[in-house]
């Protein structure tokens, strides 16, 4: 049972991306949500698209992956607990990349530096981590920006826009579903909980807040945090022997 529920959430967190092999890592805390700031400022005010009255899903998340397809930034995603995440690091100018993994006791990590694949490993001691070439169409992950899981949590559910508040120092733009009571909205009966974003100006999705209930799957608990322009990306400590952002490995 355990190593069922355990795919389930791999398959959730990743969407469509591959699964590598690491050890746990101490480092890197999670970040915390600060509570959005209400504000009747119109220079506050965020606008996003809209089709028929409601939110355009489609349009909001294109927007999302363009915003971020230029810029270094951090995505955090917790599915169920704290124990079950995927943290996603880019920085832009120095082409470094990391995605970390956390189901339960079991930790992977992978770090794309120097035209090189740097994968932990977990069952050999005296072996910190492995390596392989990368290509220029290597990546870590299908989709960095998060909008395959996105589109899986919110493709089904009308949004519309409740409030502009300040969030985490910027305006964002608050979105909710249409329809606040719990019922089915696909064809296995799910029911959505709660499903709520922050949109900034620039279109990113800042963070997410959504849960549902499933009759005959695991049910779906979910927050996802994007923070952009980070300065760098965190090196794992298997990996400090050989940082990709010292003098020498540049």
């Amino acid at each position: 049972m355990w190593r069922v529920t355990l795919a389930v959430g791999i398959a959730l967190i990743a969407g469509c991306s591959g699964f590598f092999p690491a050890s746990p890592t101490a480092d890197d805390s999670d970040p915390v949500t600060p509570a959005p700031v209400p504000t009747d400022s119109p220079e506050a005010t965020v606008a996003v698209p809209t089709s028929d009255g409601t939110v355009d899903v489609a349009r909001l998340l294109d927007r999302h992956e363009q915003a971020l397809a230029s810029r270094s930034f951090h995505r955090h995603v917790e599915q169920a607990g704290p124990q079950n995440t995927l943290d996603v690091w880019i920085d832009r100018e120095r082409e470094i990349r990391r995605v970390r993994r956390r189901f339960g006791p079991i930790s992977n990590d992978v770090v794309l530096a120097n035209r090189t694949v740097y994968t932990n490993v977990r069952d050999d001691p005296d072996t910190p981590y492995a390596t392989r070439d990368a290509t220029p169409n290597t990546s870590l992950l299908a989709s960095p920006a998060g909008t395959d899981l996105l589109r899986q949590l919110l493709s089904d559910t009308a949004y519309r826009q409740v409030d502009s508040v300040r969030w985490n120092g910027r305006p964002v733009a608050v979105l909710a579903m249409t329809d606040t009571a719990e019922t089915p909205t696909t064809e296995n009966g799910s029911e959505i909980g709660r499903s709520r974003l922050y949109v900034d100006r620039q279109g990113v999705i800042r963070y997410v807040e959504h849960t549902e209930r499933r009759p005959d799957r695991p049910d779906i608990d979910t927050t996802m945090t994007v923070t952009t322009d980070i300065e760098r990306v965190p090196i794992p400590w298997w990996l400090a022997e050989s940082d990709p952002y010292s003098s020498g490995s540049m």
